[in-house]
C-alpha cells in the first residue's frame, strides 16, 4: 500500500470516529439543554386541567420521573432505530410532524445554495483575477458591506420595499396544503435573495483569495503573456487551481443555511423546519424540538467534515505525507 492510500485511509477512520464523537456529544447538549428549557412540560400540557392527580399520571406516562441519565439513554437508542417517538401534545409521530417541513427546508437551502454558489464564484472572479484594481476595492468593499448586514434586515426590507411596496413578489412564503414550494417557485425567491446576499458574499470573500492566489501563478501570468483573452485564461488555467479550495469554501456554506434558515423561515412564515422548531419550543415538544435539533446538528456536522475532506484531497503534501 502506498504513503498515499495508507493516509486516506487512516484519516477516512479518523474524520468518520470524529464525527459519531460530535454527534454524541451534540446529542447529550441538545438533550440537556430541552431538558433545562424552563417550565414543567407536564404542567405545561394540562394547563387550567392540571390537578395534582392528573400531574402524577401524566409525568409517569411520559416517564418524567425517570432519572435524566435513564430517558436520554431511552431517547438515544430509540433514535438510532429510527424511531423518533411521538409529539407529548398531539401523539403524532414525530417523523410524521417534521416530514414536509424537512422537505420544504431541503428545496430551500437546495435552492438558496446554489444562488450562493454562483453569487460567491461571480463575485471572487471578478474581484480575484485583477488583484488591487478599482473592480477589486469594489467588490471587496460591497462583499464586506453585504456580510455586515443580518439576514433579517435584509429580509424585512425585501418584505417592506419588494413584496409590499412594489407587489412584486409574496411578502409571506406560503406552501400549498397539497403541494411543494416548487408548486409556486415565485414564494421562494426573497427568502433565497435574503440567504444569498449574506452568503453569497462571504464566499466570495474567501474564494477571492484563492482566485487571487491562483492569478498570480506562473502558468496563468504565462497565458496572458501570450495573448489569451480572459475567459479563456479563467476557463482553462484559473479556475483548475482555484476550484479546490473554492469547493471547501461552498462546503462550510451549509452551516451557514441552517443556521440562516431558522431566521428567514420565520420572518417569511415558511413552514419549514426553522418555523417547526421555533413553534414546538413554545410548546416544550421535547420529542419534536430533540428530533429537529438533531437533524439540524448533523447536517452542520457533515457539512464541517464534507469541507475538511475536500481540503484533505485537494492538498498533495497531506495525502502523501509519512
Amino acid at each position: 500500500m502506498t504513503a498515499g492510500l495508507h493516509n486516506a485511509a487512516r484519516y477516512a477512520i479518523w474524520r468518520l470516529t470524529a464525527l459519531v464523537a460530535t454527534l454524541l456529544a451534540v446529542s447529550v447538549i441538545l438533550f440537556a439543554a430541552v431538558e433545562w428549557l424552563p417550565g414543567d412540560p407536564a404542567q405545561q400540557i394540562l394547563g387550567i386541567n392540571a390537578t395534582p392527580e392528573r400531574l402524577d399520571v401524566l409525568r409517569e406516562q411520559l416517564n418524567l420521573n425517570d432519572p435524566v441519565p435513564v430517558r436520554y439513554g431511552r431517547w438515544l437508542w430509540s433514535t438510532l432505530q429510527g424511531d423518533l417517538g411521538e409529539s407529548v401534545r398531539t401523539n403524532q409521530s414525530v417523523a410524521a410532524i417534521i416530514a414536509r417541513p424537512a422537505l420544504n427546508t431541503a428545496m430551500l437551502a437546495l435552492v438558496a445554495f446554489v444562488a450562493i454558489t454562483v453569487v460567491a464564484l461571480f463575485l471572487a472572479a471578478l474581484g480575484g483575477m485583477r488583484d488591487g484594481t478599482k473592480t477589486s476595492t469594489l467588490v471587496s468593499v460591497t462583499t464586506l458591506s453585504a456580510v455586515s448586514v443580518p439576514e433579517f434586515i435584509i429580509a424585512g426590507i425585501l418584505i417592506s420595499v419588494v413584496g409590499l411596496e412594489l407587489g412584486w413578489l409574496p411578502a409571506v412564503s406560503l406552501v400549498p396544503s397539497e403541494g411543494t414550494p416548487l408548486s409556486r417557485p415565485e414564494i421562494l425567491v426573497l427568502p433565497v435573495i435574503s440567504l444569498s446576499i449574506v452568503g453569497g458574499a462571504y464566499g466570495a470573500r474567501l474564494i477571492r483569495a484563492a482566485v487571487a492566489d491562483a492569478a498570480r501563478m506562473p502558468h496563468v501570468q504565462a497565458a496572458r503573456l501570450a495573448g489569451l483573452t480572459e475567459s479563456r485564461v479563467l476557463i482553462r488555467h484559473l479556475l483548475p487551481s482555484a476550484i479546490p479550495p473554492s469547493v471547501q469554501v461552498l462546503a462550510f456554506m451549509v452551516p451557514f443555511l441552517v443556521g440562516g434558515a431558522v431566521v428567514v423561515e420565520r420572518i417569511f412564515a415558511f413552514p419549514g423546519l426553522g418555523s417547526q422548531l421555533v413553534d414546538r419550543i413554545a410548546l416544550r415538544d421535547a420529542p419534536v424540538i430533540e428530533a429537529i435539533g438533531l437533524i439540524q446538528a448533523a447536517t452542520v456536522i457533515v457539512g464541517f467534515q464534507v469541507a475538511d475532506v475536500v481540503g484533505f484531497l485537494a492538498s498533495p503534501e497531506r495525502r502523501t505525507a509519512r
